[in-house]
């Protein structure tokens, strides 16, 4: 397999892309306990808006603060040292669901909805108990005795504000949503699950900026191979 040592162009994104940032665990006292938590050296979420624009629920500087806000892509890139984009072939090819998707981000924006710290401290529990309970949820779904969690809230953290955008616009369906329960969803998460999109390249703004080969996606067959673009 050929590795991945190639970047890309902030200009070359498409509105829907997911963008999976990177943190040094080694580094980094958050990183450390993400990585702790889900494996994964990939820390942070976002999701391309369009228009050199990216979609994020971050918290700041580390505490209780923070909202859903749409940033230059640009400079969430500079603030990693490496993002990875997974772009999904088919949730966005309809420009009805590019609408639904801007529609989605700009309400959430413009209601000022806060970063869901209290999620990510019941982030491991939460996980554990939906994986445990998937079945029952199932059969409660398909017998009309449950429906799947709004998208419409007042809190997301990063990853989980990703999966709801894919939720709110249709691409995952009730039935589906039921399995992806958003707040149990990590950045590894979606680096790892082929819904959210295929690897399609690293951004970076550093100069002599390498990945390491031990990264997830770096011997990955990427976006551009496996749909001959």
């Amino acid at each position: 397999m050929q590795p991945n040592n190639n970047f890309r162009n902030v200009a070359e994104l498409r509105t829907g892309d997911v963008l999976l940032c990177h943190c040094d665990p080694s580094k980094d006292f958050v990183a450390k306990k993400i990585n702790d938590v889900t494996g994964s050296e990939y820390c942070h979420a976002a999701i391309y808006y369009g228009d050199s624009l990216a979609a994020e629920s971050r918290a700041k500087n580390g505490i209780k603060k923070g909202k859903i806000e749409k940033v230059k892509a640009s400079d969430l890139v500079s603030r990693y040292g490496h993002i990875a984009v997974v772009r999904q072939p088919d949730a966005w090819v309809s420009d009805n669901r590019v609408s639904a998707l801007k529609l989605f981000i700009d309400k959430v924006v413009e209601n000022q909805v806060k970063y869901n710290f209290e999620g990510i401290l019941k982030f491991k529990n939460s996980k554990e108990l939906h994986e445990f309970h998937i079945y029952e949820k199932l059969v409660s779904y398909f017998d009309d005795d449950l429906i799947p969690e709004p998208t419409d809230k007042h809190q997301y953290f990063c990853s989980e504000f990703v999966c709801d955008c894919f939720i709110a616009v249709g691409f995952l369906q009730p039935s589906a949503a039921i399995l992806y329960q958003s707040n149990t969803f990590s950045p590894g998460d979606l680096s790892k699950d082929p819904t959210f999109g295929t690897f399609w390249g690293y951004l970076t703004d550093r100069n002599n900026y390498s990945v390491s080969d031990n990264d997830h996606f770096y011997y990955a067959t990427p976006y551009d191979v496996l749909f001959d673009v």
